[in-house]
């Protein structure tokens, strides 16, 4: 009987005896037992030393206790740094409008309470107030008396800033003097003020700012130094004061008096500020006739923009507004100077925008409507128009004759001359004559609002001085061209 094979050794089944893994598995918890045997006893050691040397007392205490000494106090921790005390957070006006801020702060000081009125000038440093208040009650106590809130002015915009100027009646009269705040915006407050500028009649308002307390007597005790005097409330050395005197005027100032001037139509008192051998007086005179018959005012958002600002030269732009028209228009004022200590002298007004959108307005009204023109034998003149072989005065042209008359009445001693002109058509005896009968319809006009007739001179020069085509070039008649020729022409001599 042959014998069945036996079973394979497990060897042969696992690749190996499991001895060698027991073995290990059986170190491993051998050292696992060992650390926590020993290595957790320490750790317990090391903590119930921790707490027996909390509880027992200091060596200085043992000292104490072997001595019958008191144990020295321990030794103060060294304090912190005292921080410096933050600077006062400005007052939240939040002025939305510049103008808003101006009344407010004339509201303040017609009631009396300087002490909000200081605070309002002096919201961007809140340092400043106090000198503000002062500066404010000893204006008061001179007399000086804020106009009405709706005075306060806007004058225009200059090296980023909006200037606005409050008046004040001089103490004893009533003429004003005026006090001007350039105004800052802020994103967090709203409008500001950076600046306030003080007229010189208003200067010595300035010694009521505080002044810094005199120094400590030389006297004082050696053993016991006397304490470094307190630092007044004043402006830090790297910030300017907020109040300063005019020392001159500046060009956003004269051409803000300029305009207002042309604005009350007063020709005598805006010449003063013009310097006759640079900008012919008809141009000025004319620059008064657009101001009376458009009925402008300066724009109230941007009256004035200084757009170069030299200490000798200046360039203004007064932005203006016509609601008879309804148009914003604008002209340039240029001024300049011989030196810092001179006034300034306006030498150029650029009229070609306002005169543009004059007459663009005007010829909607069947006649042309520009008062300044150049003459065609040189130089600038008066222009008033008529209709088609009329000689008859235009209501317009009698406003622009209101304004000469004024003028020609302040100075007897003033001349002008009155020359008529025609359009091409008709014969040029006939022209001659419709010339004549225009130049004398303005001369009688003028003697009628009170100008003697020997202040005027008239001449008729019919067809003979066009100041545009009378036809197209093509050939064909040209009745807009032909409209320009029909006028009388004021030359000023004086």
């Amino acid at each position: 009987m042959q014998i069945p094979p036996r079973s394979p050794h497990p060897r042969s089944v696992y690749g190996g005896s499991l001895v060698p893994v027991i073995i290990v598995v059986a170190a491993l918890a051998l050292s696992t037992a060992i650390f926590f045997l020993f290595t957790k006893k320490k750790i317990q050691a090391r903590k119930d030393a921790v707490a027996e040397a909390a509880a027992s007392p200091s060596s200085s205490e043992k000292a104490a206790s072997q001595t019958g000494k008191p144990a020295a106090p321990p030794a103060p921790a060294t304090p912190p740094p005292m921080a410096k005390p933050p600077k006062p957070a400005p007052p939240a006006f939040a002025f939305a409008r510049p103008l808003d801020l101006g009344r407010q702060l004339v509201r303040s000081l017609t009631t009396g309470d300087f002490a909000t009125a200081g605070k309002l000038a002096a919201a961007s440093d809140a340092e400043q107030s106090e000198s503000a208040s002062k500066i404010f009650e000893k204006l008061a106590s001179m007399g000086y008396k804020p106009s009405a809130e709706d005075q306060v002015e806007l004058l225009g915009l200059v090296e980023n800033r909006t200037r606005i100027a409050l008046p004040f009646v001089m103490p004893g009269t009533q003429e004003t003097v005026r006090m001007q705040l350039d105004l800052e915006r802020d994103e967090h407050m709203g409008w500001k003020v950076a600046k306030a500028t003080l007229p010189k009649a208003m200067s010595s308002a300035i010694a009521a700012m505080p002044a810094t307390p005199p120094a400590p007597s030389a006297a004082a005790p050696a053993t016991t130094p006397a304490p470094p005097p307190p630092v007044p409330a004043a402006p830090s050395a790297a910030m300017k004061p907020l109040f300063t005197v005019e020392d001159g005027t500046d060009a956003l100032t004269f051409a803000s008096d300029f305009v207002r001037h042309l604005l009350k139509h007063d020709f005598t008192a805006a010449r003063a500020f013009v310097d006759d051998k640079k900008v012919p007086v008809e141009r000025l005179l004319g620059l008064c006739i657009v101001f009376e018959e458009g009925q402008y005012s300066l724009n109230p958002a941007k009256p004035l923009i200084v757009t170069i600002a030299n200490p000798e030269v200046s360039w203004v732009i007064a932005q203006v507004q016509s609601e008879s028209l309804q148009q914003n228009t604008e002209f340039g004022v240029e001024l300049k100077r011989a030196d810092t200590a001179q006034p300034w002298k306006i030498v150029g007004l650029n009229l070609s925008d306002i005169l543009g959108s004059f007459a663009k307005s005007a010829s909607k009204l069947g006649v042309p409507y520009t008062p300044i023109v150049k003459n065609p034998k040189g130089g600038e003149s008066l222009a008033l128009y008529f209709e088609y072989d009329r000689a008859e005065l235009h209501p317009r042209a009698l406003k622009q004759l209101e304004v000469i008359a004024a003028m020609m009445k302040a100075d007897p001693a003033k001349k002008l001359r009155i020359a008529g002109h025609t359009d091409e058509k008709g014969e040029d005896d006939y022209n001659i004559r419709l010339s004549r009968g225009r130049a004398e319809a303005v001369k009688q006009q003028l003697a009628r609002l009170g100008v003697p007739a020997a202040q005027v001179e008239t001449t008729g020069l019919g067809k003979a001085q066009p100041l545009s085509p009378n036809k197209k070039s093509d050939g064909t008649d040209d009745p807009e061209g032909r409209s320009h020729n029909r006028r009388a022409e004021i030359y000023l001599d004086f």
